[in-house]
């Protein structure tokens, strides 16, 4: 199964951006079973899903991707925390489980990172990251092709 997933990375270039994105999604090829992945500048990934831009969060482009991929997965946070409640009301702890683990940002539920293990729910997520980058850095929005 594929997914396209959008992490946000700090960085001056998008060279070095592509360069940050790729190490966090290795560190997924282990943890959650990754099969492969394609970059955004890869053949792979451009025959899958197109032209899809590197940009940044600043531009007008990146404003609207950044608000959709927060309304997503605010959607996806609150459809498993509702099925996590269901299931321990019925007394399904395992199922319960599961769902929590969806809603806590799971790559298989969410659509977009700040890293490995936070997915993009707010702006203020943004705010706090952008306080803590140099005047030189940048915000970008970075997709990636994961296969599962």
């Amino acid at each position: 199964m594929h997914a396209l997933i959008y992490f946000v990375a700090a960085g001056e270039e998008e060279g070095e951006v592509l360069a940050i994105v790729e190490d966090q999604v290795m560190k997924w090829t282990n943890r959650y079973c990754v099969d492969y992945y394609s970059m955004p500048d890869e053949s792979y990934f451009k025959e899958r899903w197109g032209e899809r831009k590197v940009v940044t969060i600043d531009c007008e482009e990146g404003q609207k991707i950044l608000k959709e991929l927060i309304k997503e997965n605010l959607k996806v946070l609150h459809e498993e925390f509702k099925k996590a409640k269901e299931a321990i009301d019925k007394g399904d702890f395992v199922d319960a489980t599961y769902h929590l683990r969806m809603a806590s940002g799971h790559p298989y539920s969410m659509n977009a990172f700040m890293d490995t293990c936070e997915p993009l729910i707010s702006e203020e997520q943004i705010d706090a990251v952008r306080a803590c980058i140099s005047d030189k850095e940048r915000l970008w929005l970075v997709p990636v092709d994961i296969h599962y």
